[in-house]
């Protein structure tokens, strides 16, 4: 459906401006997908996305700034979403005893096992075009943000 009838607003200021209201709005709708198809595993993106940070990592360790860099929503609130991790038992904290302030978080097996199933999930989600198109998407997408 044209963005124009989900939103119902049939005119723009410009083409850039619809582009741009498009982009948000096809992301919203998105980020709504991917949190019904994780739902069953009770996991946000934002989690899915730390175990697979973790997952990616050498014995599946990194520290609190490394995982921070490489979100995917930039969120300001880790520590809060890796306590939430914690009390799921997907993550275990463990300090540096050389320095007190640097905290190392390691998947837990069941956070890996839970990394894999989101995973699965997750490339479940369909996007409804077929590849050319997802590179020609990704290039604009990419030009937009330089």
């Amino acid at each position: 459906m044209k963005i124009e009838d989900e939103i119902k607003q049939h005119q723009f200021v410009a083409p850039e401006h619809k582009a741009g209201m498009n982009v948000i709005f096809t992301a919203n709708w998105l980020l709504s997908e991917i949190a019904i198809a994780l739902k069953p595993i009770g996991l946000s993106l934002q989690q899915l996305n730390v175990l697979a940070i973790l997952k990616g990592q050498p014995n599946q360790t990194a520290n609190v700034n490394l995982i921070k860099d490489r979100l995917i929503d930039r969120m300001p609130n880790v520590s809060r979403l890796l306590n939430k991790l914690m009390e799921k038992g997907l993550v275990q904290k463990d300090r540096d005893h050389s320095d007190q302030r640097v905290v190392f978080i390691k998947l837990t097996a069941d956070g890996e096992k839970l990394a894999i199933k989101g995973r699965e999930l997750f490339n479940k989600v369909s996007y409804g075009i077929k590849d050319k198109e997802a590179e020609l998407l990704n290039d604009l997408l990419d030009k937009l943000r330089t």
